[in-house]
């Protein structure tokens, strides 16, 4: 079996904490962090702060990949760890800890190709305002989740985005918010006209006096009442649930109301380039794979075909 053998000594810089520190989403940190922590793992070690990683090769991808493949890993999943694997060396590589000629040869490991069928859904039009109308409860929280659903099917915010938003991000002049996103990347996106109403009463309710745009609610209060500290980004989950069911919609997931707004801005003529900077994508392959035209216009045609 191969396996990659122990550093001898401490790493001064670790590649790995290297690669972490340098991106700029939480989530992601941690998924990529998992991700090292397996292949560690198929590497012969509990930890990947021991590994000496000036000694990676192809060949330590090859066993990776026959335990990913042997898992019945997807596609997608291989190439994360792939990306992963890639993204390790080069930092080993920057710090002079792996040859170039290593690093050279891993970099030129190509992709696992796979198809398959897009994930989630897109939501339309009458699906859109059911979900806004059962968040119309009487409730501040109620106009809370509406205006956060707006955002997200609106302007295309994900999650995370959301629960950091500050009112500072927020020009009502120009009916915009500007803020960091996934990736430390700056963007601005500019609420639809037909959504304006749904943020103006949200901030009428909330006040103007706090940072944190969307705060929590206080529980086991007789009234609403907020608390000014960001929400958890698995709140936005579980409340999606409770005003989709409430809607009738089934199950929606908070990156669907993603997939809507792209889908939305290319049925309405938007250029897939300028969809790709509202959405905040390094590439526009990945920008093209919100687009759910073709599929909800195939089921409609094979619906409606008259045979029988």
């Amino acid at each position: 079996m191969l396996y990659i053998p122990t550093a001898s000594t401490g790493w001064k810089q670790n590649p790995v904490e290297l690669y972490l520190s340098s991106l700029g989403s939480r989530r992601s940190s941690i998924t990529m962090q998992n991700c090292i922590k397996n292949i560690a793992r198929v590497l012969g070690h509990e930890n990947y702060e021991l590994i000496d990683w000036s000694k990676l090769r192809t060949s330590h991808w090859t066993l990776i990949k026959k335990n990913l493949t042997a898992r019945n890993c997807s596609g997608a999943t291989v190439n994360l760890y792939l990306n992963a694997f890639k993204a390790v060396a080069k930092a080993a590589w920057s710090h002079d800890y792996l040859p170039q000629s290593a690093y050279l040869k891993i970099q030129a490991i190509k992709a696992v190709k796979y198809q398959r069928l897009p994930k989630g859904r897109s939501l339309n039009a009458k699906e859109c305002r059911a979900l806004l109308n059962a968040c119309e409860d009487g409730t501040k929280a109620g106009v809370r989740d509406k205006a956060i659903f707006a955002l997200m099917f609106g302007c295309g915010l994900r999650r995370a985005e959301v629960v950091s938003l500050k009112m500072s991000n927020w020009d009502c002049s120009r009916r915009s918010f500007t803020f960091i996103g996934k990736g430390n990347k700056e963007r601005i996106v500019f609420l639809p006209k037909t959504l304006d109403s749904v943020i103006d009463k949200w901030v009428e309710v909330r006040g103007v006096g706090q940072e944190v745009f969307f705060p929590r609610v206080c529980p086991g209060a007789k009234e609403d009442s907020f608390i000014f500290k960001e929400m958890l980004s698995g709140s936005i989950y579980r409340i999606l649930q409770k005003r989709a069911t409430l809607a009738g919609l089934g199950k929606v997931k908070p990156h669907d109301l993603r997939r809507t707004f792209a889908t939305t801005m290319l049925a309405n003529g938007c250029d897939v380039f300028v969809l790709q900077r509202a959405m905040g994508h390094a590439s526009v392959t990945t920008t093209s794979m919100y687009d759910y035209r073709s599929e909800t216009q195939r089921k409609e045609i094979c619906r409606a075909l008259p045979i029988g």
